[in-house]
C-alpha cells in the first residue's frame, strides 16, 4: 500500500473506534493529533526509516512451500483451522471460505515465510511495536496518565520531559498501523515472483495504485502535511468515512472483536497466512501448477479474473480495506486494554 492509502487506513481506524464507543479514552487521546500524526502511517516506507526498525524485510512475510524435513506440521494450516484462527468478523474469512479453487492438497501442504534475516518480518515488527506502545503508555505525561486508568506510582520519579506525550502516542500508533495494514496486502505474504513489486510493473504495483486512486487526494501527504495544524479532527474523520462508499465498506463499530489469537505476533502470522491464501486464489496464471508456481513474473490486474472482472476486483478491494481498518482497531484497542491494570478492568466490568 502506498502513502495515501496508509494514511486513510490509520485515520479511518480512529473513526471506527470512536463509533464503537468502547475506546473513548484512547480516541480522546489520539484523535486531536490525527492530521499531525498522519506521517507516522508512511514513515516506515521512507528511506531514512530503514536505518532504524523499518527494514524492507519487516514489511512482508512472504510464504512459499516449506522443504524442511522437521516440524512440517507447524507450517500446515488446513482451511477450517485457518478460518477458526481468523474469526468471523474479517471479510477475509468469508472470501477464503467461499473459494473453491484451492483444493485440499493445497491446504494440506506446509508453507513458511521466506525470511532472509531471521526475526525480521511483519509479525515481529508489530509485536515489538505493540510491546513498546504499552511501555510508552504507562510512562505517559499528565495528559496521557489522566486518560489511562490506574495509577503508575513510579511516574513521579521520571523527568517530566522524558514522559510520553499524546502526540507521540498518536504517531507510534500510526506507525504500527503501517505494518498491520501491510499484512492485509496479499502480495506482501506471497513469495512468488508474480507478487513482487517488479519496479512498478504488475499485480503488486497495480493493486496499490488502484487503491490509492479510490482513496483519492484528500489523504495525499501534500494535503496533510502543510496544513496539518488547521485540519479539524472531526473534519478529517468525516473525510475518512466518506471513502467507505467508494470501497463499498460497511463496518460494525459496536462489534469490534478482541484478538482471536490473544497475541499480536500470532494474530499477524494468521493474517499473513490468510493473505497468502488470498494471493493464491486471485493470482493463478497456471491453475494446473497449483499449489504453487514461481515461473511467471508479471500478471496484470485486467488478467486476474476472466469473468465478472469488475465485480471481483471490487470484492477484493472491499475485503482488503475493510480488514486493514478492522485489524488496526482490534490491535490498537488490545494495546490500550493491556496497559490498564487487571483490577481496573474488573471494576469496569462490574459497573457496566
Amino acid at each position: 500500500m502506498n502513502q495515501r492509502t496508509h494514511a486513510w487506513i490509520a485515520i479511518r481506524t480512529i473513526a471506527l473506534l470512536e463509533d464503537g464507543g468502547k475506546s473513548k479514552d484512547l480516541v480522546k487521546l489520539i484523535k486531536p493529533h490525527a492530521a499531525k500524526a498522519a506521517i507516522g502511517a508512511w514513515i516506515p516506507d521512507l528511506v531514512d526509516a530503514k536505518r532504524a526498525g523499518s527494514q524492507i524485510g519487516k514489511h512482508v512475510l512472504k510464504m512459499k512451500p516449506y522443504k524442511g524435513k522437521v516440524l512440517k506440521e507447524r507450517f500446515i494450516a488446513e482451511k477450517e483451522e485457518l478460518l477458526e484462527r481468523l474469526g468471523k468478523s474479517r471479510l477475509m474469512s468469508s472470501y477464503i471460505d467461499n473459494d473453491t479453487s484451492l483444493k485440499t492438497h493445497w491446504w494440506n501442504k506446509p508453507y513458511k515465510g521466506d525470511i532472509k534475516v531471521p526475526g525480521q518480518h511483519l509479525a515481529n515488527r508489530a509485536m515489538a511495536m505493540s510491546v513498546m506502545m504499552r511501555d510508552l503508555l504507562i510512562m505517559g505525561d499528565q495528559k496521557v496518565d489522566k486518560l489511562l486508568p490506574g495509577a503508575v506510582r513510579f511516574a513521579k520519579n521520571i523527568d517530566s520531559k522524558a514522559r510520553t506525550k499524546a502526540e507521540q502516542v498518536a504517531l507510534y500508533f500510526f506507525m504500527l498501523s503501517h505494518f498491520i495494514s501491510d499484512a492485509c496486502m496479499p502480495c506482501h505474504a506471497d513469495a512468488r515472483k508474480i507478487s513482487a513489486y517488479n519496479k512498478g510493473k504488475g499485480l503488486h504495483h497495480e493493486l496499490e495504485t488502484r487503491w490509492s486512486g479510490i482513496v483519492k487526494t484528500k489523504f495525499d501527504k501534500k494535503k496533510l502535511l502543510p496544513v496539518s495544524s488547521s485540519i479539524k479532527p472531526d473534519k478529517i474523520l468525516k473525510d475518512a468515512k466518506e471513502v467507505d462508499a467508494r470501497f463499498g465498506l460497511k463496518f460494525k463499530p459496536k462489534s469490534i472483536p478482541n484478538l482471536v489469537a490473544g497475541d499480536v505476533w500470532l494474530e499477524l502470522i494468521n493474517i499473513c497466512r490468510g493473505s497468502f491464501a488470498v494471493a493464491s486464489i486471485i493470482a493463478s496464471p497456471k491453475p494446473s501448477k497449483y499449489p504453487y508456481s514461481n515461473k511467471v513474473r508479471i500478471v496484470h490486474l485486467d488478467k486476474l479474473f476472466p469473468e465478472n472482472s469488475s465485480e471481483k476486483l471490487k470484492d477484493l478491494d472491499r475485503m482488503v480495506m475493510h480488514d486493514a481498518v478492522l485489524n488496526n482497531a482490534i490491535i490498537w484497542r488490545h494495546i490500550w486494554q493491556q496497559a490498564i491494570p487487571a483490577k481496573m478492568k474488573k471494576k469496569k466490568k462490574k459497573t457496566a
